[in-house]
């Protein structure tokens, strides 16, 4: 039974891993975090194989860990990790790797590239001793696998590829890879991307040609096969095909898709609804929310949390449906108890949308719309920090939209009037940077146009 050593520093993914090592029959002789303990455990132990997470807690990270373990044990590993950038990968080729898996990957996964790094170290050392069991092994992973020799012939190919390239096993054998093998990252090619045989090379996301001309997603690890001197005399070139995974996040996508179009219709529903009941600020959310939206773009948001600023600004005044419309469309002056009555809206609107699981805190954002950050808003009275900023964003962009628009009971005070009004109460009513976010704002000819 074969000893493994797992290095890995995330808990809950050390554990997953874990289970899929002794459902796969193998001895696990231990799951620690750091380089430093993987290099105490080898030499206790001597485990056959190491699976090295690249981002490890400790002062040496996962590629220099395995170049030591590499350098003095000379013990085959397989890097696990979620990192499959152009420079990992840069520096995991230099580390001579027996494999490397991106999470998250399934049992099957780990099982074929614990099995290939396994195969290779031992043809490394008797290749011709062991072809027998190097031909069981490899039949046996659903991957195809493919040994191109020195001179990029092919000598050897697993089932799988024959099944995956389409050909009999005797028109693939001794023929130049780059005659059976056509890869390329575009579909609407036919292939171009060499297979090295010198170093560890993957590539993600590529297109298999077929003879039939079909073209197959694919990914793809090139290993190099070295001499005891360290001689490279071939590569296993090993593609995996690829065709459910994207087929699958396809239906995701369609799936997330439709359910974004399900939310936005459903915000914009709500934000009807709000101006049917007071036509005279028919509009309003909408403009809050550009605004919003405007000054969130200006302060260098992330794209999300503007997103979620885009979806509050357009129904913060959702609670207002629960106020008789005579009170909204009042004209002229309102009572003391009309206008508490108007306070209550931010509440009712979280209560409306409170219970609805939205991607960002939408009910928070509309319920402090209208706090200041002296305290002096309602209608829980939160100060500074208390108060997210979302809702200050929000606010200014209410303000600012309200002043400079008609109402039933006054005509439009103009932008200026609304700039005038947030700049007085900088820092007591409104947050300075976003204050200075709106002045940047409306700098703009195509917003002091709207206005």
């Amino acid at each position: 039974m074969y000893k493994v050593l797992l290095v890995e520093d995330d808990r809950i993914t050390s554990t997953l891993v874990q289970r899929y090592i002794l459902g796969l029959g193998y001895n696990l002789v231990a799951a620690v975090a750091t380089g430093e303990e993987a290099v105490e455990i080898i030499n206790r132990d001597k485990p056959h194989i190491v699976l090295m997470d690249i981002n490890l807690e400790g002062k040496l990270d996962g590629i220099e860990s395995a170049n030591r373990i590499e350098n003095r044990d000379q013990i085959p590993f397989v890097y696990i990790t979620s990192s499959s950038d152009i420079s990992t990968i840069n520096r995991a080729k230099e580390s001579n790797a027996y494999g490397y898996i991106i999470k998250p990957f399934d049992k099957k996964d780990l099982r074929a590239a614990i099995e290939m790094a396994l195969v290779r170290h031992s043809m490394e050392r008797k290749i011709k001793d062991n072809e027998v069991r190097v031909s069981t092994v490899l039949n046996n992973i659903l991957d195809a696998v493919l040994v191109i020799e020195e001179n990029g012939i092919i000598g050897y190919i697993n089932e799988a590829a024959e099944r995956l390239l389409e050909i009999e096993k005797r028109n693939i054998l001794n023929r130049k890879v780059g005659e059976i093998v056509k890869i390329g990252s575009d579909p609407r090619s036919d292939g171009g991307i060499p297979i090295p045989m010198g170093i560890v090379y993957s590539e993600f996301s590529n297109y298999l040609t077929v003879r039939t001309g079909k073209k197959i997603p694919i990914d793809f690890t090139s290993t190099p096969i070295r001499e005891s001197s360290g001689r490279v005399n071939g590569a296993v070139l090993v593609i995996k095909d690829i065709t459910q995974q994207v087929e699958f996040e396809n239906r995701i996508k369609e799936n997330l898709d439709a359910l974004s179009r399900i939310l936005y219709g459903t915000i914009e529903a709500m934000s009807t609804v709000v101006e049917t009941r007071d036509p005279y600020t028919a509009g309003h959310q909408q403009n809050v929310a550009h605004i919003a939206v405007a000054i969130a773009e200006e302060m260098s948001l992330p794209r999300e949390v503007v997103e979620g600023i885009r979806l509050a600004g357009q129904i913060h005044d959702l609670g207002k449906i629960a106020i008789p419309a005579e009170i909204l469309s009042k004209p002229g002056k309102i009572s003391d108890d009309e206008f508490n009555l108007i306070k209550s809206h931010p509440r009712m609107g979280r209560d409306i949308i409170k219970n609805i699981d939205f991607p960002w805190p939408i009910a928070d954002i509309v319920v402090q719309h209208h706090e200041k950050i002296d305290g002096t808003g309602y209608p829980y009275g939160l100060k500074g920090n208390e108060i997210l900023l979302e809702s200050k964003i929000l606010s200014v962009a209410d303000v600012v939209e309200a002043m400079a628009s008609h109402r039933p009971y006054r005509a439009s005070l103009g932008l200026e009037a609304a700039l005038n009004e947030i700049n007085l109460y900088k820092g007591t009513s409104f947050d300075p940077d976003v204050v200075d976010a709106c002045f940047r704002v409306f700098k703009n000819d195509y917003w002091k146009n709207r206005f």
